[in-house]
């Protein structure tokens, strides 16, 4: 009884909740090789961006969702973007590597969802406890000593997100060294895990076992005790970590459903739009864009001038959704006060 008051009151001093809506942003690293250096960030940047679209929709929705989206092509998933700040790049001549932060436009994304019959799980980022344990070639387990190389990879590298989850590695203090020994966490009973979790504010916890003697981590997860094994090679400890990250399991099956057609909707309301182009070739293709979408009904000329033409349609149906659909074959929509111009 003394144990559990004493954890108690420890987890009251050392932690705390974390309370977060999903951020529609991601981090990303790339490593990428080519014939030359412009190849090579042209992938690169496919391929951060198709990355961390894939994070912020796991981090708000299913996987199968993020298996829809995938089957856009680089062009299509660039209209999700709305910015892709460098934060370190390096380079040669054939070679781009560089960590990136990405925006996605939370608009466009949402309205992709909504016409594609896409779940929004709306709930709070939930944090996992991460135990990076590492097991010698003669047997024996650390956790806590500076030799544990394994543990230093997750708290140098900070941060880390898998979805909607934010993995915390353990911190070296008298709370979870009391919880649990570290000769026994691989193994911890009921009451054990009860103590740490209790103490880190957590319901998921992931032992990872790295054994020097088998060259493998050893992912366990908590409280239902599943494991999984990750061969590890010639990898250096953040490569490691990457290949740890697809055990983790998302949590929002508890998460409620949003309604995403609470938009702005549009009840057979008229439209006067312009759009400019070079050939007229391509209003003709706008033209006939709109008038397949379901939705819009009478698409009329008003005028036509010097390569311009300023024309009206009936809109009826949720405005963010005739956003995406625009976005997605290459046209922005923009509301210049009196009407929209289509580019």
């Amino acid at each position: 009884m003394f144990r559990f008051f004493f954890i108690a009151w420890l987890a009251f001093v050392f932690s705390g909740n974390v309370v977060a809506k999903p951020l529609f942003e991601a981090d990303v690293n790339v490593d990428v090789t080519a014939e030359n250096v412009v190849e090579a960030k042209k992938q690169a940047m496919n391929k951060a961006r198709r990355d961390a679209l894939n994070e912020v929709l796991l981090s708000i929705s299913s996987n199968q969702s993020v298996q829809e989206l995938n089957k856009l092509n680089d062009n299509q998933i660039q209209h999700f973007i709305s910015g892709v700040m460098v934060l370190m790049e390096k380079s040669s001549n054939v070679r781009y590597i560089a960590d990136l932060r990405v925006t996605i436009n939370e608009d466009v994304l949402k309205a992709y969802m909504t016409e594609n019959n896409l779940p929004m799980v709306v709930g709070e980022e939930q944090t996992v406890l991460v135990v990076p344990l590492l097991e010698q070639i003669d047997g024996s387990l650390d956790l806590w000593s500076d030799a544990n190389f394994w543990r230093q990879a997750f708290t140098d590298r900070k941060d880390i997100r898998k979805g909607n989850l934010i993995l915390h590695d353990i911190d070296k203090n008298l709370g979870n060294i009391t919880a649990v020994e570290a000769n026994r966490i691989y193994d911890m009973t009921d009451e054990e895990l009860e103590d740490l979790s209790e103490f880190n504010n957590v319901e998921d916890v992931y032992v990872l076992k790295y054994s020097l003697k088998d060259g493998k981590v050893y992912v366990k997860s908590f409280p239902n005790r599943e494991v999984n094994e990750v061969v590890i090679g010639e990898a250096t400890p953040q490569d490691m970590i990457e290949a740890v990250l697809p055990f983790f399991k998302d949590t929002k099956k508890a998460a409620k459903l949003e309604n995403l057609d609470d938009s702005a909707e549009f009840v057979n309301q008229k439209i006067e739009a312009v759009y400019s182009y070079s050939k007229l070739s391509e209003w003709l293709s706008l033209k006939r864009f709109l008038e397949a979408n379901p939705q819009v009904k009478d698409v009329k000329v008003v005028s036509m001038a010097n390569g311009k033409v300023h024309f009206s349609f009936i809109y009826n149906g949720v405005w963010e959704k005739l956003q995406a659909n625009l976005a997605l074959s290459g046209y922005k929509l923009r509301n210049e006060g009196g009407y929209y111009a289509i580019y």
